[in-house]
């Protein structure tokens, strides 16, 4: 019974203090700052949204995907001193660079991927490196 007695007098009071603050003029103002400052943090939710879509459009720019297949295409050298190299945006747009070396020179060639999809006929060892980027 005492508990009780003790809850309700409790009870009784908390909501007074409720009420009288309620009425009260500083109440209402601290009400309103609370309303402002969540308006202002949903503009800067949305601010930020619009800027990570912005990047996310811009980072499909980058180089994302790379593939390389090191091979001895000449019997006659020793090693693997010959590769090829994909890279790739987020497009899968991008160029295969293949290097062919020999005791007495190095040849470069360059070819265009676009969608992920070669321009040219690629050699075997190019084929390796395309799908290891694409994976």
């Amino acid at each position: 019974m005492v508990a009780i007695t003790s809850f309700l007098i409790w009870f009784y009071f908390t909501l007074k203090n409720i009420l009288k603050d309620s009425k009260d003029k500083n109440f209402l103002k601290t009400f309103k700052n609370i309303e402002e400052l969540q308006q202002k943090n949903l503009k800067d939710i949305l601010n930020l949204n619009l800027d990570l879509d912005s990047f996310k459009k811009q980072s499909k720019l980058n180089i994302q995907r790379i593939g390389l297949a090191k091979y001895n295409p000449f019997k006659e050298t020793g090693g693997n001193n010959s590769f090829s190299l994909v890279l790739l945006d987020g497009n899968k747009n991008g160029i295969i660079i293949t290097s062919l070396h020999t005791r007495e020179r190095t040849r470069l060639y360059l070819k265009e991927i676009k969608s992920g999809k070669p321009n040219i006929e690629l050699s075997e060892d190019e084929e390796k490196a395309l799908k290891e980027s694409l994976k």
